[in-house]
């Protein structure tokens, strides 16, 4: 759906309960991969007076349990254990025995109901150790946005056990390769849900489209494309499908990145002397040099503040990854000194790590460090693995590998654990992740009767 109509769409979203003073869930973020939080999903049961579609009341918690598997969390515990099918969601009349017989110790149970063709689906997390509600939400919606739905409850499950909203509202940009007849294979741009669902196209000319990046907005992607002959930095506005073009300088221009603010746009421009990083406001103005060196500079990435970009450089010989002020005050820092190529850094939005990939034993790796190159840390040892990028809430990155021959766009948790393909067999390469949806965090309102607590 549009993500622009979903506050729209979502006529209710209701706290159904705070956080009480003995919930019990907690997950600490940097436990093991082996130490997954054990849960139950139980499918939606009907309501009074539901008359919608059945498909929902299975498919919802079939997403929310793909999400807390993809979140490397969670050990989601298969369906057809369950002992509950019970409609309650009271704390008194939820047969918890049953659920901790079966090593459950979280439970997700839900509840439908239909007015007037649209759709309420009032769903609660349970700690079946304290016998307590842990979180409930309340959504309204239309029928055709209910893996919305189900992505929002999963996040609200995040929040509710580790303190940070998840990333399964948001959505994945990348290139893939489409073929128009036996003859002519082209590049094209797609974006898809975070979970590897609602794969669509975004770009459909008959030429190479690639290395897209998303402005802060979640509304407008920019790309290179050789649409006109030259590789040019356009942008395409996801709502109206207009497309513009920023660059067009008869020469080589890649790799664009946003701002924070989306104000400005970094790029790798070869219309000087070599490739070297350019800053332009978003509509293509103001087009001008940034820390010009002797050999390429590639693949510039901004601090979450804005004050910084990091790139990947020649100018010391063999490309390292550098740092330097936005302002231009002071003299690029060198980061990395390993290898013989350290290429396409993005830095998370908690500023905390810088994640890039390097070119070791004649594959890439994806590694991470600190922002001033100490701390690193090889999350990949399998395949090549290339162009990660970091998701909005700093625990996950996706990135491009060929551990099963053809290249494919995967997710993995900041750490390396849980490696895991969304593309399965599409020859996909170059993904960016999109921000959270631009209204996401101004929807929830508590009911009244929270209200008066």
């Amino acid at each position: 759906m549009n993500y622009s109509s979903l506050r729209r769409a979502v006529l209710t979203v209701a706290l159904l309960a705070p956080l009480t003073a003995h919930a019990a869930i907690e997950i600490v973020l940097d436990q093991s991969e082996d130490n997954r939080f054990p849960i139950g999903v139980a499918n939606i049961q009907e309501g009074a007076g539901f008359a919608g579609s059945s498909d929902i009341l299975k498919k919802i918690p079939d997403v929310i349990r793909n999400d807390l598997k993809l979140s490397g969390y969670f050990y989601v515990i298969a369906p057809s254990g369950y002992k509950d099918h019970s409609a309650t969601m009271s704390t008194d009349d939820i047969p918890f025995d049953k659920w901790t017989m079966i090593g459950a110790r979280g439970i997700v149970k839900g509840l439908a109901t239909t007015d007037g063709g649209r759709t309420t689906v009032q769903l609660r997390l349970f700690d079946s150790a304290t016998k307590q509600m842990q979180m409930g939400k309340q959504y309204t919606f239309d029928r055709n946005d209910w893996r919305q739905i189900a992505h929002r409850f999963s996040d609200e499950i995040m929040r509710a056990s580790t303190g940070k909203k998840g990333p399964f509202t948001t959505r994945i940009a990348y290139t893939y390769m489409s073929k128009t007849n036996k003859k002519k294979r082209w590049k094209q741009i797609a974006v898809m849900d975070m979970d590897g669902a609602n794969q669509s196209r975004i770009t459909k000319d008959n030429s190479y489209n690639l290395g897209p990046a998303w402005g802060p907005d979640g509304r407008h992607v920019v790309f290179t494309s050789y649409v006109g002959g030259f590789p040019d930095i356009y942008s395409i506005d996801l709502e109206t499908g207009q497309r513009t073009q920023l660059t067009s300088n008869q020469s080589t221009n890649t790799t664009p990145a946003y701002s924070p603010d989306g104000s400005y746009i970094a790029f790798s421009s070869g219309q000087g002397s070599d490739m070297d990083i350019y800053l332009m406001n978003n509509i293509g103005m103001d087009q001008h040099a940034f820390a010009p060196a002797f050999g390429a500079d590639l693949a510039p990435a901004f601090s979450p503040d804005g004050h910084e970009i990091i790139f990947a450089s020649e100018r010391g010989g063999k490309l390292n990854l550098y740092r330097k002020s936005v302002s231009g005050a002071g003299a690029a820092i060198r980061v990395t000194f390993s290898g013989s190529e350290n290429d396409s850094p993005d830095w998370s939005p908690d500023g905390t790590k810088v994640v890039f990939c390097r070119f070791q034993g004649g594959v890439y790796q994806v590694i991470t460090i600190n922002p001033d190159g100490s701390n690193a840390h090889q999350l990949t040892q399998f395949g090549s693995n290339e162009h990660p990028r970091w998701s909005p809430d700093s625990r996950y990155i996706t990135y491009h590998s060929t551990i099963k021959g053809k290249g494919e766009i995967y997710i993995m948790r900041y750490d390396g654990a849980n490696k895991t393909s969304l593309t399965k067999g599409k020859d996909a390469t170059l993904p960016a992740w999109g921000p959270w949806p631009k209204d996401y965090f101004e929807d929830s309102t508590p009911t009244p009767e929270d209200a008066a607590e």
